[in-house]
């Protein structure tokens, strides 16, 4: 499955507050799912197979929800991230590939890594996401205001941004959604993913 985002990164949690009551959102939305807790784990073996292969295994807990997620390596331009995944319901945090269900996704990692392979959290995020579930056009979008941390490396660095992913639908009332957003309140595009912002952490 293809997935198609734009990132947007924000200054504060006063100018992401603002734009989740923007009215540049408020005709669109259909549903507001509220705060919900967020933990996501970004694993690897050690020796860094998910890594060197350009794809990364990542666990997450949103809510009381957990889900495990593959991704392939893909692209971010002018914000628009573009990456294959795949994602499958999972009932704890995974140890060992072995651990995931059977399905596509299991399949994909086991191409990759062996099923008692140790995983190691190398990069981890804990924040709030506000989601909005918006309806422009023909087109569903999900609209995820998060603010918290990433953790890598025992360091950390503050994390507000806005994620548009297009559910259904044509991408061009998405972006000019997140273009008229990024004028509004001085956005920037996003340049890269939580998982390449904590591997940073790594490295400095």
């Amino acid at each position: 499955m293809l997935e198609q985002e734009i990132k947007l990164v924000v200054d504060d949690q006063k100018t992401l507050d603002s734009i989740v009551q923007s009215e540049l959102i408020r005709p669109y939305i259909r549903k507001r799912l509220g705060v919900t807790p967020f933990i996501a784990r970004y694993h690897d073996t050690p020796n860094r197979d998910f890594t060197l292969s350009y794809s990364s295994l990542r666990s997450r807990m949103e809510g009381e929800l957990m889900r495990a997620t593959f991704k392939e390596k893909g692209s971010i331009v002018d914000g628009l991230s573009q990456h294959q995944e795949l994602e499958t319901i999972i009932d704890e945090w995974l140890e060992t590939p072995g651990m995931l269900p059977d399905g596509p996704l299991k399949s994909r990692v086991l191409q990759i890594v062996n099923a008692n392979d140790p995983l190691e959290t190398i990069v981890s995020v804990e924040m709030s996401r506000t989601i909005l579930e918006l309806n422009i056009e023909s087109s569903e979008i999900e609209c995820a205001a998060d603010s918290g941390y990433i953790f890598a490396n025992r360091k950390s660095v503050p994390l507000f941004e806005l994620e548009l992913e297009l559910k259904q639908g044509e991408l061009l009332p998405m972006r000019q959604l997140a273009e008229k957003l990024k004028e509004r309140y001085s956005l920037a595009w996003s340049t890269q993913t939580k998982l390449a912002i904590g591997m940073k952490l790594w490295n400095n």
